[in-house]
């Protein structure tokens, strides 16, 4: 029996919370929607950390999905090299215009793509066109066009 309604959000782990949001907001336009900080029972019990304190971030780009940037304060996180590939990885998906002119721009702005853009043809016609990247703490990010 699936019991799941819906999703409600996907949380990536950050070094500072302020630059993240920076970054998430100012380079990729996602809106901030709050912040708020969880030190007490509740957080220790839910992450399984003995005096947890997270910072954490909501934001979202109005159409129901939110991303939550998580700054653990206590215990602070270890640097992680994450590829894509190792098992736990994640990565989130958005929609672009012009991936192109999207990933030129972005890249100015500290997001660090795989390589170009690559094209998806499927009997002769361009079914999408796609780029991998990371945010400034190695979160996988993906780009996806779609020919109108």
């Amino acid at each position: 029996v699936n019991m799941i309604k819906s999703f409600f959000h996907t949380g990536f782990v950050v070094r500072d919370l302020g630059s993240s949001v920076d970054f998430y907001t100012n380079v990729l336009g996602l809106e901030l929607v709050y912040t708020m900080t969880r030190p007490g029972d509740y957080i220790e019990k839910l992450v399984g950390f003995k005096d947890a304190h997270l910072e954490m971030a909501f934001l979202n780009m109005g159409d129901g999905h939110n991303l939550e940037l998580i700054q653990y304060v206590v215990p602070p996180s270890a640097e992680s090299q994450t590829e894509r590939n190792d098992l736990g990885a994640t990565h989130l998906a958005f929609f672009v215009e012009s991936i192109e002119e999207f990933s030129e721009a972005v890249s100015r702005r500290g997001l660090r793509f795989i390589g170009p853009a690559v094209p998806l043809i499927q009997d002769g016609k361009l079914v999408r066109k796609a780029i991998y990247g990371q945010d400034p703490d190695g979160n996988w990010l993906e780009f996806v066009e779609i020919p109108e």
